[in-house]
């Protein structure tokens, strides 16, 4: 019987280096499965344990899946500059394309977090060449993923969703159901961010159509097995299709559905997004005590830097439900306070932007001459 690659034949002596090869390669293991179970904590962990590992034997690109996955829980916990600078990381230790893949694909996320859709394009354009000279459907799969993202991102919604459609069929070759999961997760998004941009158009038939679309991906997406902060967000994101379609019983029982699956620490932007979407189907209802019951929740959990970016919008679900109890002068107030978190906001983005720019500067410098 063959052995698996890197393991120690039985009877033979480890010796310190393979041993600790393999625990590199453990490590590692350990942090991309945890960045893709969105447990960010856990996957920091390891991937600081296999890059120091991977330093004292001299072999960093043995990590490059780990600062892949360090990439990642930092983008999950609204760390943009410490995403780009591991995502960076990350494609400097890559020693193969399906690893280059991944790394440009992170690197892309990080850039569109802050708005540089210029760099963004470039590291998604990257992925895609690394994925096409790997060979691998998978890694297509998240290099096409990437640059709908970034289309959707740069309004260009049109190209976004074919990019993602692209991405569906590319992701269902492959046997991983997590990565055929999180690519019906994208599409669904990007697909009602068009019917929001089709509804602002006054295009409200489209926008039907789009949300409609997206309902019967995410009705799919919900039989596939995957962890559960991927099913939180489909179900999320099919609670929002619902509630825009007018179906708010529905809205609700699948927001419920999203929230039960999530601990009482995990993805604490996901826990506010789908307590703000489920306060407006109630108030939609005129259920005035269950939106105030969210609303409390999520100004709590705003609290919590991972979910600031969800502040100016808890604030005001706060004033609509003042206004809508009487409190005018309270409305007022808290509009005054989403103002203000906007600006926040806006500020603490262009810093992160700044820092991620000079470390994409000095990449750039030492990668030599540009594509």
């Amino acid at each position: 019987m063959s052995e698996r690659k890197g393991s120690v034949p039985a009877g033979d002596v480890a010796s310190p280096d393979v041993a600790s090869a393999d625990a590199v390669g453990a490590a590692s293991r350990r942090a991309l499965d945890a960045a893709g179970a969105y447990d960010a904590d856990a996957a920091i962990r390891e991937a600081r344990l296999a890059s120091g590992l991977a330093r004292r034997l001299g072999r960093l690109e043995d990590a490059a899946g780990a600062m892949v996955a360090e990439g990642l829980a930092h983008y999950f916990r609204d760390e943009a500059t410490q995403a780009a600078a591991s995502a960076l990381d990350a494609v400097r230790r890559s020693a193969g394309d399906a690893d280059a893949t991944r790394a440009w694909f992170v690197t892309t996320l990080a850039f569109v977090s802050v708005g540089a859709f210029d760099i963004a394009a470039v590291a998604a354009a990257r992925a895609r060449s690394h994925a096409l000279a790997s060979g691998s459907s998978e890694a297509l799969a998240r290099a096409v993923s990437a640059a709908g993202i970034v289309a959707s991102e740069t309004g260009q919604h049109d190209e976004a969703v074919a990019r993602l459609l692209e991405a569906s069929r590319l992701a269902r070759r492959h046997t991983d159901a997590a990565l055929v999961m999180k690519t019906a997760g994208n599409l669904s998004r990007i697909v009602l961010e068009r019917a929001a941009a089709r509804e602002k158009a006054g295009d409200a038939a489209g926008a039907r159509r789009d949300r409609q679309h997206a309902r019967r991906v995410l009705l799919i997406a919900t039989r596939i097995p995957a962890p559960a902060g991927d099913h939180a967000i489909v179900r999320g994101h099919l609670g929002e299709a619902n509630r825009r379609l007018g179906d708010l019983p529905a809205a609700i029982a699948a927001f419920d559905e999203g929230l039960d699956l999530l601990g009482p620490e995990a993805l604490p932007w996901l826990a506010v997004e789908c307590r703000v979407r489920r306060a407006h189907a109630r108030l939609a209802l005129g259920d005035l005590d269950g939106a105030a019951a969210d609303v409390e929740v999520a100004s709590h959990l705003c609290l919590d830097a991972r979910a600031a970016a969800s502040r100016e919008e808890c604030h005001r679900l706060q004033a609509d439900l003042a206004e809508r109890l009487g409190r005018r002068d309270k409305s007022a107030v808290f509009r005054a306070y989403a103002r203000t978190a906007r600006q926040r906001r806006e500020a603490e983005r262009e810093l992160a932007c700044r820092h991620a720019l000079l470390l994409w500067q000095r990449h750039e410098a030492a990668r030599g001459a540009p594509d």
